[in-house]
């Protein structure tokens, strides 16, 4: 019998041990499988930090012996534009640009307020500037524009970069300490735009009045991700989602042996059931997005991303480290409650997961049954082509091919014997 239960710093000392231990069995098994790299360790004191942060659950799995068989980390209500941040893939950019253009009555409003954000952000980035350099002062004597060349040479300003955190951190801070709502929303609309963007809107330079201008100019293009391919969606449906209303599918990791069992389903479906809930009883908050950003060829968190409906993706390259893919959804109020409804069916019809006893009828089962039927018969051609055509997925995928042709024909017994049952009780009446 399987407990789900939720970390809380009354009950963390008791599995902490466990998932970390869970952490490095799962990296193990991944090594040995040829997929290094796909995984890194988040360690104790950071799951702590995780049980601990508003806006962030930990879950876990258990057996009857209490013994952790499956963890997810879901976070919500992070710092704007911090390295979590779905939202960088999407407000950046011309497109996005056009769109907030399109949303001002006028285009001298629009121009007015390009200048004066810009203005207000290179104010932002002076308090950033002099914190952080106040607080290195003791032990690198470093001033800020050497400490981000350096880290530009070093490592690209990637996305985990301290110093771009606090960067990030610093300027949200001073924003939010000096300025209402409005300007808030509109940093946040204005915030990947330079004195370029400026000259561009304007037709001439703007006059720099200080190195910082030219300092935060560098530091913007540096922190700009590059997306590989051209989106298969509407971006714009995204234009809308901020780290308050958006929920991060962190992590999630089961025991290589417990795999089938749907526990990863299981656990990350508690948390983001909670945090949509949770996001819901702000009445002013009109959608929810779900996100999870993964490696192209983990085909382990490509499946449990699109189980929740996170179907439109972004490939995009890092400064770091391997190039990611970003799976997102939406899904508006009205639509909050059967989303639940529908994801709780699958759990119970393909998983045996029904801890509130629901009735199921044959009739959903089915519908549950052949939809994910359709979904396991496209992936297994997608994985047959890609095996012969894309040498990116090497041998690995020959086990995913095989399990998805093994769910194929179970999925097929399984409707074939619902449908008899239903013929059997409509010839008894």
């Amino acid at each position: 019998m399987i407990k789900i239960i939720e970390l809380t710093k009354e009950n963390e000392e008791q599995y902490l041990g466990q998932i970390a231990e869970l952490e490095q069995t799962v990296i193990k098994a991944m090594e040995e499988e040829g997929r290094e790299g796909q995984l890194f360790a988040t360690g104790k004191e950071d799951i702590s930090e995780y049980i601990r942060s508003e806006g962030k659950t930990v879950m876990v799995a258990t057996d009857e012996q209490d013994q952790v068989k499956a963890t997810t980390y879901i976070t919500q209500g992070q710092r704007p534009f911090t390295y979590n941040d779905i939202t960088k893939y999407f407000k950046c950019g011309d497109r996005y640009q056009e769109y907030v253009k399109s949303q001002y009555p006028s285009q001298e409003e629009y121009k007015k307020d390009l200048i004066a954000i810009y203005e207000i952000k290179i104010q932002a980035y002076r308090y950033a500037k002099g914190k952080i350099e106040r607080e290195r002062k003791v032990t690198l004597g470093v001033p800020l524009k050497q400490a981000f060349e350096k880290e530009v040479e070093e490592n690209g300003f990637h996305e985990k970069s301290e110093l771009r955190e606090k960067l990030n951190e610093y300027m949200s801070e001073y924003i939010i300490e000096n300025f209402g709502e409005n300007i808030q929303t509109k940093y946040e609309q204005f915030y990947w735009c330079t004195s370029a963007d400026i000259a561009r809107e304007f037709g001439r330079d703007i006059q720099r009045l200080s190195d910082d201008f030219q300092e935060y100019d560098e530091i913007i293009e540096q922190s700009k991700l590059t997306i590989h391919e051209s989106p298969q969606f509407s971006e714009q449906q995204y234009y809308t989602a901020n780290t308050e209303n958006a929920i991060e599918l962190d992590t999630y990791i089961t025991s290589p042996n417990n795999r089938s069992a749907g526990l990863a389903r299981i656990i990350v479906f508690e948390g983001i059931k909670n945090h949509i809930e949770r996001c819901f009883k702000n009445p002013n908050n009109q959608d929810v997005f779900l996100c999870s950003t993964l490696h192209r060829d983990n085909l382990s968190s490509k499946y449990v991303s699109e189980f929740f409906g996170l179907t439109d993706s972004l490939y995009v390259k890092r400064r770091q480290g391997r190039d990611r893919e970003v799976h997102i959804c939406r899904i508006e109020r009205e639509q909050a409650m059967d989303y639940i409804a529908s994801i709780s069916n699958k759990l119970a019809v393909l998983y045996g997961y029904n801890p509130t006893g629901k009735h199921i009828s044959d009739k959903t089962a089915i519908r549950v049954l052949k939809e994910q039927l359709e979904y396991e018969h496209k992936e297994y051609n997608r994985l047959q082509t890609a095996r012969t055509t894309d040498r990116n997925f090497k041998g690995i995928n020959v086990k995913f091919i095989g399990s998805k042709l093994e769910k194929v024909e179970r999925l097929r017994q399984q409707i074939k014997q619902l449908n008899a049952k239903r013929r059997e009780e409509i010839g008894e009446q």
